[in-house]
C-alpha cells in the first residue's frame, strides 16, 4: 500500500503546481494529531461519525431548507456585495461536501484555486466534484484545522469558515496572519441557544439516567464562537467587522415529526456526547426518551419550533498587517 502523503506536503506541492510556490517545509510526524488532543470539545471520531455520511447531510441540509422560517439562502447574505473578483486562493475550514463554495461561481478570479480542509474523508470526492462544477481548481486535505498553523503568511486572499468555527476558535490568531492584508475572512455560525428545545429535552432525559447538573458540551461548543460573541472575538483581529444577523427558526408540524426526528438524530454524536462518554450503553434509552418528548410536545402544540438563528461575520483589514 502506497504511503499517505503529509497534509502539509499535499498544500505544498499544491501551490507549486499551480503558483510556483514554495513556501514553507512541512511539519513534523504528528503534528496533528498533537494539535487534535489539546482544545477541542469533540473528538476527530465525534465530528467524524456526525458528518462521514454525505447523504444524510445533504438530506439534513433539504429538512433545513424546506421547514425554515426564513426562507433567503444565508450564504447569499454572506457574499452579497462583496467583490471577489481578484480573489486567486480561497480556503475553506471545515469545508464538508462544498455546501457554501458552490455559491462562489463566476464570483471569483478565472484562475482562482481553492483549497479546502476537513477531517472526514468522505468529503473529498464531492468537495472536488462541487469545485470542478464551479470551475475552479480545487484540492481537499483530509486534516485538523490546526494544519493552518503551519501555513505561511498572507497566503489566502479569502478564508471561508462555515459552520466550522466553533470547533477550533483557538485558531483564530491563525486567521489574521495567513489572510493577505487585503483578504476578507467570512464565517458563517450559529446563535449560543441553537436548538435550545432540543437540549433542555436532552437535559431531562439524561437526569433520569443519572447525569445530573451538567452542562451538555453541545452547549460549550455553540458559545465557544457564536452570533452573540463573534463580533467582540473577530474585532481583537481585524480593524472592520461587519455582522449580519441571519433570523430563523425550523418549524415542524406534528405530521412531519419524523423529519425533525431525523434532523436531531443527524447530530447524535454531538448531542448525546455526555451518554456516549459516560454511560454509552444507554444511548438507545435517551435517544428514544427525546424523541417521545418531540413527539409529545407537537402533538400537544400541533408543531414544535427549534431555534436556528445565525450570523455571518465579514471581516476586513487583519491586524496582523495593519
Amino acid at each position: 500500500m502506497p504511503q499517505r502523503k503529509h497534509p502539509l506536503n499535499v498544500f505544498k506541492s499544491f501551490l507549486i503546481r499551480n503558483y510556483r510556490l514554495f513556501i514553507f517545509s512541512a511539519a513534523g510526524p504528528g503534528i496533528i494529531q498533537k494539535a487534535m488532543q489539546n482544545g477541542y470539545l469533540y473528538t476527530p471520531d465525534d465530528i467524524t461519525r456526525t458528518y462521514e455520511k454525505v447523504h444524510d447531510h445533504l438530506l439534513a441540509r433539504y429538512i433545513i431548507k424546506t421547514y425554515s422560517t426564513n426562507s433567503n439562502d444565508i450564504r447569499d447574505v454572506a457574499l452579497h456585495g462583496l467583490n471577489l473578483k481578484k480573489a486567486q486562493r480561497i480556503l475553506e475550514l471545515g469545508c464538508g461536501y462544498g455546501f457554501f463554495i458552490e455559491k462562489l461561481k463566476g464570483m471569483l478570479h478565472d484562475k482562482a484555486a481553492i483549497i479546502g480542509i476537513d477531517l472526514v474523508e468522505n468529503n473529498r470526492e464531492p468537495f472536488l466534484h462541487s469545485v470542478a462544477a464551479i470551475q475552479y481548481k480545487g484540492e481537499f486535505i483530509a486534516a485538523s484545522a490546526d494544519i493552518i498553523r503551519e501555513m505561511p503568511e498572507s497566503a489566502f486572499d479569502v478564508i471561508i469558515s462555515s459552520y466550522s468555527f466553533y470547533f477550533f476558535p483557538h485558531l483564530l490568531h491563525d486567521i489574521p496572519r495567513i489572510l493577505m492584508p487585503h483578504g476578507v475572512f467570512i464565517a458563517l455560525t450559529h446563535s449560543k441557544d441553537s436548538l435550545k428545545e432540543v437540549i433542555r429535552f436532552v437535559m431531562r432525559c439524561m437526569k433520569k439516567i443519572g447525569i445530573k447538573n451538567v452542562e451538555p458540551v453541545i452547549n460549550k461548543l455553540f458559545t465557544a464562537f457564536s452570533r452573540e460573541n463573534g463580533d467582540a472575538l473577530l474585532k481583537n483581529y481585524f480593524n472592520i467587522v461587519e455582522t449580519l444577523d441571519f433570523t430563523n427558526s425550523i418549524n415542524f408540524s406534528y405530521h412531519n415529526i419524523e423529519d425533525c426526528i431525523f434532523y436531531v438524530n443527524k447530530k447524535q454524536h454531538l448531542i448525546y456526547k455526555e451518554v456516549l462518554d459516560l454511560m454509552p450503553d444507554k444511548l438507545d434509552v435517551v435517544r428514544e426518551c427525546v424523541e417521545n418528548h418531540i413527539i409529545d410536545f407537537a402533538k400537544r402544540n400541533g408543531t414544535i419550533s427549534i431555534s436556528k438563528d445565525d450570523a455571518v461575520f465579514r471581516c476586513f483589514v487583519p491586524k496582523h498587517h495593519s
